[in-house]
């Protein structure tokens, strides 16, 4: 239980979040040994033609700042604990949440969410 509480201190970031623009929300959840970070942004759209580029570019941040927290997980772990932690990447899925639409408008607005699931091995 000790490691697993480890990591969750580490990863809390409740009163630091990582998103200072407030652009976009970074989260996480560990059940068992399986860790799983959560990534929320929000998109802007008037077709789907135009909601591609955008998804693509959410992806790729949500990519990016994954990759980021689990590198500074590991690093932070080590320096703590002293052991070093491994990691099977599970893969990601993403969604879009339609939150705003209207006939009068063409503007949408929706929640794009993508979630990386990784098992932890200490």
């Amino acid at each position: 239980m000790q490691p697993l509480e480890i990591i969750s201190r580490i990863l809390d970031d409740t009163y630091a979040p990582v998103s200072k623009s407030g652009t976009y929300s970074l989260k996480h959840s560990i059940q068992g040994s399986r860790l799983t970070i959560k990534y929320m942004t929000i998109v802007h759209f008037a077709s789907e033609h135009a909601l591609r580029p955008q998804i693509a570019s959410a992806l790729d941040q949500a990519n990016q700042l994954i990759a980021d927290k689990v590198e500074r997980l590991k690093k932070d772990y080590k320096k703590e604990s002293g052991q070093s932690l491994k990691f099977e990447d599970r893969g990601g899925d993403d969604n879009i949440e339609l939150i705003q639409s209207t006939s009068n408008s063409l503007r949408k607005i929706a929640y794009y969410r993508y979630n990386k699931v990784i098992d932890l091995t200490v």
